[in-house]
């Protein structure tokens, strides 16, 4: 193993390693279950996203904040639209966590916009992990459909 590569693999376990925090689990929780909403819209609409989507879809997010959110797209017909719907949700979810956040008794819980880039770069990292290098891949949404259905039960 190179030096990079070594480096490569404890990055990918520290993100991995968030999973084991309640606090960023949750926020996981949140962003792959819009994953999961968006993909089955998708479909019931036609569309199959891919796991390369869903990447994208994570990168467009990171970089909103809930000041600077998309507008939403009236009629989802193309792939792309509904790469955008997902990153405008996933950052939209951070808005409502903060919401209800301050809505709760005692307490107060802030999402940070550093602790949400944090959760989405752990996404990602589970995305890498599960996803394979062929066109069309879609084994990282095939886990996180079936994780989150488990999760629900």
């Amino acid at each position: 193993m190179t030096r990079f590569q070594f480096v490569s693999y404890l990055r990918a376990m520290s993100k991995l390693d968030l999973m084991k925090d309640p606090f960023y689990a949750q926020l996981m929780f949140v962003v792959e279950s819009a994953i999961c909403k968006a993909d089955k819209s998708a479909q019931d609409q036609g569309v199959r996203l891919t796991d390369s989507n869903i990447k994208s879809a994570l990168n467009k997010a990171r970089r909103m904040t809930p000041e600077k959110v998309i507008a939403p797209v009236e009629f989802l017909r193309r792939r792309e639209d509904f790469v955008d719907e997902l990153a405008r949700s996933i950052a939209a979810n951070r808005k409502v966590l903060l919401t209800q956040a301050e809505g709760a008794e005692g307490e107060r819980t802030e999402v940070s916009h550093a602790d949400w880039a944090k959760a989405i770069s752990a996404v990602e990292t589970s995305l890498k992990l599960r996803h394979r290098d062929e066109p069309g891949s879609r084994d990282y949404l095939d886990f996180v459909r079936s994780f989150i259905e488990e999760r629900r039960l």
